[in-house]
This record gives structure tokens, sequence and C-alpha cells, in this order.
């Protein structure tokens, strides 16, 4: 058996008519397990009893196994024997919320088409049995004939210069995404496609879904139009033969050249143009269902899915397109774009995608991944440009730099992809858990280092206030010092100096309240006013202090200070005890 891609499609063609598999990725799984012999393939699916194995008993005793929803294991414990996929999907529905039209399991061990009718245990279902729940997303279905209503792909029977092929295109696809198909396949420029057996009206720009197709095949012939029979401005094609939208001059063009189709990228313009440029045009060729691409440049889209809180990290995905890869379009339309992918990549990954058709474009992505992950990197994705695209190159950066952690090829099947995907994020998973655990210890230890810096700074500035505030009080201690200097010298310029040996004096002792003693001679006719400024100078201001004579008792009011010693009395020794006032 040939490996080409035109005898795969054939043969994926005819596997799916004569088994009724819609489900492209199932036909796939089931033709790559029997290494793409259709005979065999078409025996083992067709010769499956859908009835439950008569060797195991209806009332054998439940198996117990586990189905992975976003992260979350859910326990089912089922009679694998009765149980089927139907009951399965009904009771996940139930538990997480989501209609069953709304998701598809993997994961199942056997490679049996899966459909709703078959038992878990056909399925493969064991104790050990691990499956996955993904979500496909409801697309909207488009007003159709009755003929086409409901149908998810189309099945075309296509005559290319003579040769006839099987083909299988989705329902939302474009009347140009066909001729794209045909042209990166078969090598028939767009603009040089000469079609028959369109239906009437059809143009470019409507999906497959909003034609009357003949079923179970439509057939379709299209020849390379040689140079000579171009059609020029106001030929009218017959109801028989689609003529390309594109071949056809508007008004202004003054030739009859047709235009070039449009690329995924142009040369000179910026990462964030082109990406833009890169999604509308994705869109034009293959619809509205695919991943979320990153808008801007490689190194925006490593921050947007490695520079963000631990729990939002997510692995980077690099999509690498070629329009002269043979495997593109099939890549982009059968396996990136359908809608478990498509919302597996979206939950889990961070995509940007870059078009290497031009070799300026490739050597500037070349050189945007060196300055990224180094020459080695740059090396690494040198051993697939330009010859083996498109490309799938899963990214990771755990408490390092970027780095390359998985590559997926053009030709691998969706089941296999999503499954390898699955495998990329659990792994991811389990290295993110360790630092998770590493980044939440390094927080406890910045916080405590922040508390530690923190009360450190409080101690400083209360040391520094407690300066401030001692520096205060030893200002004013001293200003109050000088200020009872400045008092004590002044009494001291009121006290005459003591009188000479000769003179008539009185001998006066002061008892202080420390219980020190002075003292000093007066002349019989000083003031009892000078004795206060006396003791004043010594410390003991009359605001502050007062006399008092114990023998007789007797203190001395603010009226006798204008009294002499020898008008109270004190001519002789005397004893007067310095005591603070009340």
């Amino acid at each position: 058996m040939s490996n080409g891609n035109e005898d795969r499609e054939v043969i994926l063609a005819n596997f799916q008519t004569i088994t009724g598999i819609d489900d492209i990725a199932i036909a796939l799984s089931t033709l790559e397990q029997f290494n793409w012999d259709i005979d065999t393939a078409i025996v083992a699916t067709v010769s499956e009893d859908p009835s439950p194995s008569p060797t195991v008993s209806s009332c054998e005793i439940n198996t117990t196994f586990k189905v992975d929803w976003k992260g979350r294991e859910y326990t089912f414990s089922l009679n694998v024997a009765e149980a089927t996929v139907g009951t399965l999907k009904e009771n996940l529905s139930s538990r997480v919320g989501v209609p069953k039209e709304n998701f598809t399991i993997i994961g199942f061990p056997t490679m049996t088409v899966q459909t709703d009718h078959k038992t878990l245990q056909q399925m493969g279902v064991s104790q050990d049995c691990r499956l996955v729940m993904v979500e496909t997303p409801n697309q909207v279905n488009r007003g159709q004939s009755s003929s086409s209503m409901g149908n998810s792909r189309y099945r075309f029977k296509m005559n290319v210069e003579g040769l006839e092929y099987e083909l299988v295109f989705p329902a939302n696809n474009y009347v140009r995404q066909v001729k794209s198909y045909v042209e990166s396949t078969y090598n028939i420029p767009a603009s040089q496609q000469r079609w028959e057996g369109w239906p009437p009206g059809t143009s470019d720009s409507l999906e497959l879904r909003d034609l009357v197709l003949e079923t179970p095949f439509h057939r379709l012939k299209v020849v390379r139009r040689q140079e000579s029979s171009r059609v020029s401005i106001g030929t009218t094609p017959s109801e028989d033969e689609f003529m390309d939208d594109d071949v056809l001059e508007s008004p202004e063009c003054s030739s009859s050249v047709a235009p070039a189709k449009r690329p995924l990228m142009t040369v000179g313009k910026s990462a964030e143009e082109n990406v833009m440029q890169f999604l509308q045009v994705f869109e034009e060729r293959y619809g509205s269902i695919h991943p979320s691409f990153h808008i801007g440049t490689l190194k925006s889209a490593l921050t947007a899915a490695f520079n963000v809180p631990a729990d939002l990290k997510r692995p980077l995905i690099v999509f690498l397109h070629s329009d002269k890869a043979l495997a593109g379009h099939l890549f982009c339309s059968q396996v990136i774009c359908s809608e478990s992918i498509a919302g597996y990549i979206d939950q889990h990954f961070v995509m940007w995608a870059y078009d290497l058709t031009e070799k300026r474009l490739q050597q500037q992505v070349l050189t945007e991944c060196q300055a990224i992950f180094g020459l080695s990197g740059r090396k690494q994705v040198e051993m697939y440009v330009p010859d083996k695209l498109p490309l799938m190159i899963v990214i990771t950066k755990v408490q390092s730099a970027p780095q390359v952690f998985a590559v997926f090829q053009g030709d691998i099947s969706p089941d296999l992809l999503m499954a390898q995907l699955i495998d990329a994020v659990e792994n991811y998973n389990q290295t993110r858990s360790i630092e998770k655990a590493a980044e939440l210890e390094q927080e406890q230890r910045n916080r405590l280092r922040e508390l530690q810096e923190q009360e450190y700074l409080d101690s400083l500035q209360r040391d520094r206030e407690k300066d401030e505030m001692k520096k205060i009080e030893e200002k004013e201690k001293q200003l109050k010092e000088e200020t009872e200097e400045a008092k004590l010298s002044s009494f001291e310029d009121l006290v005459p100096p003591e009188p000479d040996a000769g003179i008539p004096s009185s001998d006066l002792t002061f008892k202080l309240p420390s219980g020190d003693r002075i003292n000093r001679k007066f002349t019989h006719d000083t003031q009892l006013k000078v004795v206060a400024y006396f003791i004043g100078s010594k410390g003991f201001p009359p605001s502050g202090f007062k006399l008092v004579q114990n023998f007789p008792k007797r203190q001395f009011d603010e009226d006798e200070m204008q009294l002499t010693l020898e008008d109270l009395g004190l001519t002789r020794r005397e004893i007067l005890y310095v005591e603070e006032r009340d």
C-alpha cells in the first residue's frame, strides 16, 4: 500500500463511506491501528458485536474508574458489561453540568469505533482505566437545504485532471478552502482551476453547508485552465460549470490576469500586523473554529504564557505553517480546526502562529528564536524548517529559561495529537506543582524578610525619634540651666559684699533642704529681701522657697521682706531654715 498523501485521502474517504463513521479523528485512529490496511480495518469495524460479551454476566460487580475533566477527577462505578458510552455521557453531563452534545470522551484503551450504544466493556474500560472528557463547543447551524441539514462533513468524488479521488471536507469549510486544498495538494493554482459540478449560485464566500449538495457523494470535476481560456470581463459561467470568482476581474481592472492567492503573512509588515493578517486569512480559508492565536511577537507570547501568577501559567505552542507544505491544508482543516483540539488548546495553552512560506519570514522567526532560546534553540527549529512543516512546538518554562518540551509534525492524526497534548499538560502540571511549592516557600521567605526589614526600619525610626526627643530634652535642660544661672547671677548682683570684721552684723546660718548648711553675715540694716536674694543665688529662688525660724517658730511672709534684720530681731547668731513653698 502506498503511503502517499493522495492514497491515504482516498483510503480515508472510502473507509468513512463504507463504515458510516463521520468523525474523521476516529476514522484516522482506526486506520492507523491497522497500518492503513482498509480491508482489515473495515472487517474489524463492521464485524464488531454491539451486544455485551456473552462471557460476562449482566450482574457482574461494578467497575470503578476515573474520568478527568479540566484537571478534576470524577470517579464512576458502573457495570461495564451493561453500561454504554451513552450512559457514561449522561452521568458525566449531570455531574459537570455540560450537555452531552458539547463534549466527547477520549482515552478508551481499545481503538474500537466509539458510538453511544457500545458498552464500556467493548471500549476496554477496566479498573485501571483513566478517561478524559474534552469539551466540543456547539456549532451554529446555518440555513440550508433538507438534504444537507445536520451534516457535519461532506463527501466528494472529485475528478482532478482525469484522476478520481474521494475526499471529505467539514461542513463549515468555505468553497475557497476546497479550492485552496486542490491548489496545495494537486498543484493547480486557484486562478487556473476550471470547475464543473458546483450548484448554481456557488461563490467562494459560501460554506459547503450553504449549498445544495448531492448525497452520499457530490461529484466535482476540476482541470487546469490554459492561459488562452481565461475568462474575460462579462463572461458568465454555465449552470454546470462554476468558475473561480477570483478569475473574474473587478471593473477597475484592465487586465484579465487573476490576482494571486492572499498570503497568510507579508514580508515587511510588523509581527503584530502579520499575526493579525494570519488570523484573518486563516479564518477565510478554514473557518472560525480554530485555536485562539496570540496577537503579538513571540516574546510577548512568552510573557503571556509565563510572566503571570503561578496558577495562570500555561505552556506555549509555536505553530509554524507554510503554504508550500503538502500536509499544511489537511493539518489546518482537519486537525487543529477540530472543535475538541481547538477547545483543549485554548483551555491549556497559549498559541502563537507564524507563516514560513517566504524565506525572509523564515529568517525572521529563526532570528527571534535565537534571541529567546539561544543558538541551540534556533538549530532545533532549523531541523524542521522548511521541509518538515507544518509544525507545533510546545515550549515550557519551569524555574529556568524557556525550553522545547515537545515537537508535533503535520502528519500526526487528531487523536494522537490530542493524546500527546494531554500528556504534555499532565507532565507540565506535575513539574509545575513542584515549582508552585517552591514559589510558595519563596513567597513566604520574601514576606518574612519584608516583615523583618520593616521591623528593622521601624526600630531605626523609633531610635531616631528617641534621639530627637533626647536632644530636645537636653536642649530644654540646657536652656533651663542657663535661665537658672542667669537668675542666680542676677540674685548675686543684688547681694552686697559680706561686712568686714568690727562692723555690727548678724551671723546667719541657713539650713538647706538637702541638709547642707551655709553661713553668711549681714549688717543689721540689711533688708530681709536681700537675705532672700542671697538664698536665691544659691539655687533657691524666693518664688519657690521661704525662710523659717524654729525658735521661736516663725515664717517670714512677703510683707516682711522690706523690714531689716534689726527690725525682725535677727541681730545675733541665728539659724534659718530654707523650705520649699507649698
